[in-house]
Formats: C-alpha cells, sequence, structure tokens
C-alpha cells in the first residue's frame, strides 16, 4: 500500500472512531440527564405560556431577555429560547414589533441586525443573540 493510501486510511480511520465515540457520548449524556432536560424545558414553556397571557410581545422579548441575563451561556439561551417562543404563542400583539427585523433568509442583514440588537440588550452575542434569531423566525411566521 502506498504513503498516501496508509494517510487515508488513518485519516478515516480516526474520524469513524471520533464519531462513534462523540455518539457514545451523546447517548452516555442522554441517558444520565435527558429526563431532567426534558422536565426543565417542559417547566420553561409552561412558565412562557403563563406569562404570555398577561403580557405582549415586546413584554414576552423583555422577560426573556431578563432571564438570559440571570442564566448565561448555552444553557440560559435554551431556556430563554423556549420561554420566549412559548410565551409569544400566548401574548398579545404588540403595534410595531416586528417592524425592522430582517427575514431569516435575509443572512448577511439578519446576522448583523442580531449582533447588534445583542449588543444593544447587554448580552453575549453568540448565545444571548440566538434569543433574536427566534425573534426573526417568530415575525417571519406572522402573517403580513
Amino acid at each position: 500500500m502506498s504513503l498516501v493510501a496508509k494517510v487515508i486510511v488513518t485519516i478515516v480511520g480516526c474520524l469513524v472512531l471520533f464519531v462513534v465515540g462523540a455518539i457514545g457520548i451523546g447517548a452516555l449524556l442522554w441517558s444520565r440527564h435527558g429526563h431532567d432536560l426534558l422536565e426543565a424545558g417542559g417547566r420553561q414553556y409552561e412558565q412562557g405560556l403563563a406569562f404570555g397571557r398577561q403580557s405582549d410581545e415586546a413584554g414576552c422579548l423583555d422577560a426573556a431577555l431578563t432571564r438570559y441575563k440571570g442564566n448565561r451561556g448555552m444553557t440560559g439561551s435554551l431556556a430563554a429560547g423556549v420561554f420566549v417562543g412559548a410565551c409569544w404563542q400566548s401574548s398579545r400583539p404588540t403595534p410595531g414589533f416586528c417592524d425592522g427585523v430582517p427575514k431569516p433568509l435575509d443572512l448577511l442583514r439578519a446576522a448583523r441586525w442580531q449582533t447588534e440588537q445583542a449588543k444593544k440588550a447587554g448580552i453575549d452575542e453568540h448565545f444571548g443573540g440566538q434569543i433574536f434569531a427566534h425573534l426573526r423566525n417568530h415575525c417571519a411566521s406572522k402573517p403580513q
């Protein structure tokens, strides 16, 4: 076997081991913590629906940002996203709420807008900015 073939076989073998290992670790973590994650997500969803019944769209966004500021990072972003999505389902419309929000498929403008909104809100752009991705999707799903 040539040197190039040996290198390719080695690289492919390493990639396969990596993928199998990642799947194994993911399965192990899910088996240990999956129920807790689903339960926590359900609580966020119920809290979002309840809050939305008493609020409007802008109030839902403000509450999600406040929640994220109290629990930053990936888990805080996921929790705030579930909360705000449920909240918007049951909230009153806010006039002009979606004005200026770029469409999700306008990728460059949307990314720039999302970063700007995260900075204005005083949250990190990476995980916290995902709340504004939820906002883009929410606005895109509303009838025009």
